[in-house]
């Protein structure tokens, strides 16, 4: 088996909300993603996917754990340290309206990595800003236009083309499509799905529509209030689901057929997601599971395999 391009170990990510209150965004998560792969992390709002992205691009610097990349261990590497790692990694962020610097011109936002990282100069930095806008569906003449005479498909492909701009070998997309229509969606989903076959790269690709997740990942993580519940190859987690809340999330997913839509039974969890702050002992997905019994609200169940490839943290399996 050949070593995984990221291996994430116990990461902790924590917040100091107030005084002595700690908010547990990122609690006690693992998983690894090979080169070429791409993992797919879906779950509610406010589970810690973003957060998670962000603690492994070390834009936040982890509570504590592992984040070992391209076998270099980055958990502790200070912002000067990191360069060579940002090269090699890099993020297309959520909202394309405040992601991109409105006083900048597109073509200054896709070089600026390239200037960070001395990569191009003079004719052979524009020629890499006109080939990078072409790659990602935009012409050249919009190099010299701001952002906000583009469309929002349109601001996420110079996102995208930014985060190309320095060849990295692994980009994590924290919901790149959430903010757009449907058809913008698609075709988001459908560049993105080209570059990672055409260029090998790796994802971590955070959404909440598990329609795209489905088509455009390898594997898919679940997330609940920090923590991996199930992992597992993407087919696999839609066609058999095990997390009692892994099978909830799934049969909201409405499905393109009336037929097996109006078939199906839609499984709605009792009670609201507790609070990351003063989250409850054992299970944490307990207080709202129709399978749970003492043994869940007093011991936390770890995520181990149940089948080959598919590991799940619950006490049914």
């Amino acid at each position: 088996m050949t070593e995984p391009v990221l291996l994430v170990e116990n990461l902790r990510k924590y917040f100091e909300i107030g005084k002595r209150q700690i908010l547990k965004a990122v609690d006690d998560v693992s998983f690894t993603v090979a080169r070429g792969e791409v993992l797919g992390i879906v779950g509610e709002s406010g589970c810690g996917k973003t957060t998670l992205g962000r603690t492994v691009a070390r834009l936040y610097k982890p509570t504590s754990g592992k984040i070992v990349f391209d076998s270099e261990d980055t958990t502790n590497k200070s912002d000067a340290e990191l360069l060579g790692f940002r090269k090699k990694l890099q993020m297309i962020f959520q909202d394309p309206y405040a992601s991109l610097d409105p006083r900048m011109t597109a073509g200054e936002i896709i070089a600026e990595p390239i200037d960070v990282h001395t990569l191009a100069r003079g004719s052979e930095r524009t020629e890499r800003i006109n080939y990078l806008l072409n790659l990602v569906g935009l012409n050249p003449e919009h190099a010299n236009r701001f952002p906000h005479e583009f469309s929002g498909g349109q601001r996420q492909r110079i996102g995208i083309a930014r985060a190309l701009a320095v060849d990295p070998e692994f980009i994590i997309a924290d919901e790149p499509i959430s903010s757009l229509d449907v058809s913008i969606q698609a075709q988001i989903v459908n560049l993105l799905t080209r570059l990672q076959e055409e260029r090998g790269l790796s994802f971590m690709f955070i959404a909440h529509d598990l329609s795209m997740v489905r088509h455009f990942s390898h594997r898919v993580a679940v997330m609940y209030l920090g923590k991996i519940v199930e992992i597992a190859p993407s087919g696999k987690m839609h066609a058999s689901p095990l997390h009692p809340y892994t099978k909830a999330l799934m049969s909201a997913n409405p499905i393109p057929d009336p037929v097996v839509e109006n078939s199906r039974t839609r499984i709605a969890l009792p009670g609201e997601v507790p609070s990351p702050i003063d989250p409850p002992p054992g299970c944490r997905f307990a207080e709202r599971c129709p399978h749970a019994h003492d043994r869940c609200r007093e011991e936390e169940p770890v995520l181990k395999e149940a089948e080959t490839g598919h590991r799940v943290s619950c006490f049914l399996y």
